[in-house]
């Protein structure tokens, strides 16, 4: 071989060798997200197991719960879900306008989205058992703590597990002891009447309507109350939120009291579900209704009732004082 080809072949040789260590490099920088070292985390138990995370986390993304980190006073680089206007109890708009949005958990979230932001910590909410793939392709290189619950009952869980990430568990119990603390003079105003009034929760939606059950986010807060549901509704289900009703049947929506809101997940659900709304209060099974016949119905935020968090549980609360007692809260 002379010499000019077996220069040639050593040239070649060479290049093949080092196309494993670029694609390392190249994989690597797509992510261009270092763990850090054990000296400069804490391990975190979650329910996929354990993550390292930065002592104090700078880049935050949130997969759900975005109520739980904000009430934390966490202002989160990117969040999956929808920025509600109710979170302005704890952020101004223009802090929320800046939290970028990536997807949502039904269609799917933007994992270039997640990428871009460079997070130091994600923080995953999942329903049932469901982990999105995003845990997989993730977890390997950016720490994330996910909470799997089973109920929408167990929102304080994932608010004390999301506040333990952050370093910010003292935070957490303050903000429930405030809660609870709300629960209890709510008891005390309500006496006698808590075992006496029977609350009917009402969603209606483009295609139909249902009641929401004691395992729902806003079933769990009247329950904490002490206020009592119709029999039908005195359900709880590990696999269930709401019970789809048949507009042949309004009745096992009746009650004492009602509270109601229409919800879509864009402009022009919501229009069609207070279109429904407005349908129903004209029926004449409607109208029959002995919370209706009362006057006993309060139309309250889709947003907050159907929120997951101790902001949207406050603003609940914030109900309860407002149409049982007729003022807030002291």
């Amino acid at each position: 071989m002379s010499k000019y080809r077996l220069l040639l072949f050593f040239i070649l040789a060479l290049l093949l060798a080092l196309i494993p260590v670029s694609y390392r490099l190249s994989t690597n920088a797509v992510f261009s997200l270092a763990s850090p070292t054990q000296s400069e985390c804490r391990i975190v138990q979650h329910d996929l197991g354990e993550a390292c995370v930065p002592l104090h986390p700078k880049r935050v993304v949130v997969l759900g719960g975005l109520d739980a980190v904000l009430a934390l006073g966490v202002k989160p680089v990117g969040a999956e879900g929808t920025i509600e206007s109710f979170y302005e109890a704890a952020f101004s708009k223009a802090d929320l306008a800046a939290i970028e949005p990536i997807g949502f958990s039904e269609t799917g979230v933007d994992l270039e989205a997640i990428l871009k932001l460079k997070p130091d910590l994600i923080l995953q909410l999942a329903f049932w058992n469901y982990v999105s793939p995003t845990y997989d392709l993730l977890s390997k290189t950016i720490p994330m703590v996910v909470v799997m619950n089973q109920t929408e009952a167990e929102w304080k869980s994932v608010f004390l597990k999301y506040a333990e990430a952050l370093g910010k568990t003292r935070e957490a119990n303050q903000i429930l002891a405030s809660y609870h603390a709300r629960l209890a003079e709510f008891q005390a105003r309500m006496g006698d009447r808590l075992n006496q009034i029977k609350v009917s929760l009402v969603r209606v939606f483009p295609l139909g309507l249902s009641f929401y059950l004691k395992t729902s986010f806003p079933g769990s807060i009247v329950a904490e109350t002490g206020l009592q549901r119709p029999p039908v509704q005195d359900v709880t289900s590990p696999q269930a939120l709401y019970i789809d009703v048949n507009p042949e049947m309004l009745d096992v929506l009746d009650g004492d009291v009602m509270f109601v809101w229409s919800f879509g997940y864009n402009a022009p659900m919501i229009r069609t579900a207070q279109s429904v709304l407005k349908r129903l209060q004209s029926d004449s099974l409607w109208s029959q209704l002995k919370v209706v016949q009362q006057k006993q119905v309060y139309e309250v935020s889709s947003s907050t009732w159907m929120g997951y968090g101790p902001i949207a549980a406050n603003l609940v609360v914030d109900d309860l004082f407002k149409y049982f007692l007729g003022e807030p809260s002291s």
